[in-house]
């Protein structure tokens, strides 16, 4: 089995490619702040390498939303909304809200993690803007 990647070392490649901001979280998570299209508003990315048989799997999430505080989350349209996604997804994962994907590592080039990353960044802050109106993360 190969080593773990370095995190921390890929997402400044990412941050600079995209024009955003790594910041190190944990020696094994990083983040990646990126400005979105209309220049406005942000969304932070966080990723961290897996380890899945003889491959590490890039695990990737936005925050949306403490569920907590919004009750009134509309999860048929959540539903929806995964039905007409490619690789992202909304999920709930330790009471929040997320935008989540994951992809081989090895077998998935820069372009398409950079590609996945802003996907990502841009679903979970539309999703985010809807739920509560602001942009928080």
């Amino acid at each position: 089995m190969e080593a773990r990647p370095n995190i921390q070392e890929y997402f400044a490649q990412v941050a600079k490619a995209l024009n955003g901001n790594a910041i190190e979280y944990t020696p094994i998570m990083s983040i990646v702040n990126l400005k979105l299209s209309n220049g406005n508003r942000s969304q932070n990315v966080s990723g961290f390498f897996k380890q899945k048989e003889q491959d590490w799997i890039l695990m990737l999430s936005s925050k949306v939303c403490l569920l907590d505080h919004f009750p009134n989350v509309d999860f048929k349209d959540l539903a929806l909304r995964n039905n007409k996604m490619w690789e992202a997804k909304a999920v709930i994962h330790h009471d929040h809200l997320e935008v989540s994907a994951a992809c081989r590592f090895k077998s998935s080039d820069f372009d398409y993690i950079c590609n996945l990353i802003m996907d990502i960044a841009t679903i979970a802050d539309e999703l985010e803007f809807k739920i509560t109106g602001k942009d928080e993360h």
